[in-house]
């Protein structure tokens, strides 16, 4: 017996392992190329430098300043990543890729020990090739360590919760382990949305009394161990700290528009649909025709049989379809929206998208017995796909020929033109490729059941739906890059800084500039609009404790006349293109711009640059 058990878990590694090697591409091919890209990547990665450099791991600082909007647990990672391969974007970037590839295999893990060895490739495989997981393993941003760990949470409740004696108490502990680090990665997030599936998943299964498995006594002296030495030393650094970290940056958030990220509440379908396609669409006409057998067979008979001991497959798979529409509904009612706020709906999609696949392999035996109900419900999803694919194909191919789209009466729609007008032959290319993958997707719709055949051709047809449009995906990181990121300027600006010329950012900072020069940068900025400073909400909060401190870097219009006045050291100012004339009217003297992109110019005083 237990030989037959170890020879399973040594082929469930190696399965893992085999697909983590063929998902590793995806998030690490050409990882350190691109350029850091400003506000978000460029401030994160400086703010880990910094840390790394004033070896001041509990307060994190950005130009100096303190920097207190986010815990700083994925600071400490990244700035472990510069310890062990240099300070270069490669490193920046390296956690988030790790931790997606960590969640792949946590899902690959969780799909395979609920509905066997097929579902456990599907799932992890689908989790590797949705495009929001795809993008978001590649950036600078706490989001993919975060979602690691609420993805862990949520799958170790489900463990206490359908588990029993050592096992379920150590499904608890993990629980409250990962809310805790993901607590210091982002903020409570990480423990209030895992409860609030937990607390659903009670309720569906009609036994609020299953929440006591989580282990609340224990569980909490976990989390709490975990989250309080740091917030007791940060809070005593920095006086009023809690203020801001509970009523503003999290209640804050939840509940107003403070931070100017309000959107309307069909927001999260533009960024879940295309950002999980096309494996959203399989797993939703699932569950819509699901729905419709249970309204057919009686909803309290069909609940009764999923949630019997009998076939767990398909309590995993409500489970998962409970874990999305939670975490869906709880981002849509909260003021604040953002498109890394949909990433934790990710892994229950790759996991019904599995299960759903696994049951038309038949794979367990439970899954035989509604193998052709699964195989339908995937015909009708790669129908669905097809159909969206090809209306994708006709907007692909019409948007060059649309210059209206662009505004092209803007500097920036100017430039967003030209990029789409250039990039014509490869808009083609991919439209004609989503077409081609429509067909073959209504082809596996009509090929003959009972088969095999056929949900892995369809498998094979989504993931080229995916592949398809990399191409584009790599394009548009390109503007991205050229647009938003500090690199190509910092390259021109390293060659003509002495040591002691000072570089401004006029209105609008960027972080980037501080971790590819290797220097302070000064800001001159309207403190009284609407714009952040130093990429800092805290900071804008906290202003009149800044200022009072002489190393801080906001300059006024009297400091920087008098840097662009003398002959040295010399100041060099970057400006946006809508604030060229606004500089020109408070540098106090003649300007000439020495260089210009598509964020905007570098000034310097006229003359002064042989």
């Amino acid at each position: 017996m237990s030989l037959g058990w170890a020879a399973r878990r040594e082929r469930a590694r190696g399965s893992i392992l085999l697909l983590l090697l063929l998902c590793a591409p995806i998030v690490l091919y050409r990882l350190g190329r691109p350029g850091l890209s400003d506000p978000d990547e460029g401030r994160n990665a400086e703010v880990a430098r910094e840390m790394l450099a004033t070896g001041d791991f509990v307060t994190p600082h950005i130009d100096g300043a303190r920097y207190l909007d986010k815990p700083p647990a994925f600071f400490w990672v990244v700035a472990a990543s510069y310890t062990l391969l240099g300070v270069d974007e490669l490193a920046a970037r390296l956690p988030s890729a790790l931790f997606a590839l960590a969640g792949i295999a946590l899902t690959a893990w969780f799909a395979r020990r609920h509905g066997g060895a097929r579902a456990g490739m599907a799932a992890g495989a689908v989790l590797a090739l949705s495009p929001l997981c795809m993008i978001f393993g590649r950036l600078v941003i706490f989001d993919m360590m975060l979602i690691f760990f609420m993805t862990a949470a949520a799958m170790a409740a489900f463990e206490a919760m359908e588990g029993d004696g050592a096992r379920a108490r150590l499904a608890g502990a993990v629980f409250f382990s990962a809310a805790g680090i993901g607590t210091i990665t982002k903020g409570p997030v990480a423990l209030l949305v895992p409860l609030l599936v937990a607390v659903a998943w009670s309720l569906v299964r009609r036994r609020p009394g299953l929440l006591r498995r989580l282990g609340f006594g224990t569980g909490l002296a976990i989390y709490a161990a975990i989250v309080l030495p740091w917030l007791a030393l940060v809070a005593a650094r920095n006086p009023g700290y809690l203020e801001y970290a509970i009523l503003g940056e999290n209640l804050g958030r939840i509940v107003s528009n403070r931070f100017q990220t309000a959107r309307p509440w069909h927001f999260y379908l533009t960024v879940i649909l295309p950002g999980l396609f096309p494996w959203i669409v399989f797993a939703l006409v699932a569950w819509a025709r699901q729905a419709r057998r249970a309204r057919r067979e009686g909803l309290r008979r069909s609940l009764g049989e999923v949630l019997n001991e009998t076939v767990p497959v398909r309590r995993a798979a409500l489970f998962a379809a409970v874990w999305f529409w939670v975490i869906y509904g709880f981002f849509s009612l909260v003021a604040s929206k953002r498109p890394s706020y949909m990433l934790p709906c990710a892994a229950p999609i790759a996991l019904a998208t599995g299960l759903l696949w696994a049951a038309a392999l038949g794979g367990t035996p439970q899954q035989r017995e509604r193998g052709d109900e699964a195989a339908s419900d995937l015909a009708a999803g790669a129908v669905a796909v097809a159909a969206i694919g090809l209306l994708l194909a006709l907007g692909v191919a019409l948007v060059p020929h649309l210059p209206a789209l662009t505004a092209a009466g803007t500097a920036s729609g100017a430039s967003r033109f030209e990029f789409v007008r250039q990039r014509a032959p490869l808009l083609h290319r991919t439209a004609a490729g989503l077409a081609l993958v429509s067909g073959l997707l209504l082809a596996t719709a009509r090929a003959r059941r009972g088969t095999r055949r056929r949900p892995g051709l369809a498998f094979a047809a989504a993931a080229l739906m995916v592949a398809v449009l990399v191409p584009l995906s790599r394009a548009a990181f390109g503007y991205v890059e050229a647009s938003r990121s500090a690199r190509p300027v910092s390259a021109f600006l390293a060659t003509r800084l002495g040591p002691d010329d000072v570089v401004i950012c006029f209105d609008q900072y960027r972080p980037g500039l501080n971790f590819y020069l290797r220097r302070p940068i000064d800001l001159v900025i309207d403190t009284s609009g609407p714009g952040v400073l130093f990429s800092s909400n805290y900071i804008k909060q906290h202003l009149k404790e800044y200022l009072g401190d002489p190393a801080f870097r906001l300059m006024s219009d009297e400091r920087l006349r008098e840097a662009l006045g003398r002959g040295a050291p010399r100041a060099f100012v970057l400006a946006p293109r809508k604030q060229y004339e606004a500089l020109r009217a408070r540098a106090g003297v003649p300007l000439e711009a020495i260089y210009e992109d598509d964020v905007g110019a570098v000034f310097v005083r006229a003359g002064s640059i042989p």
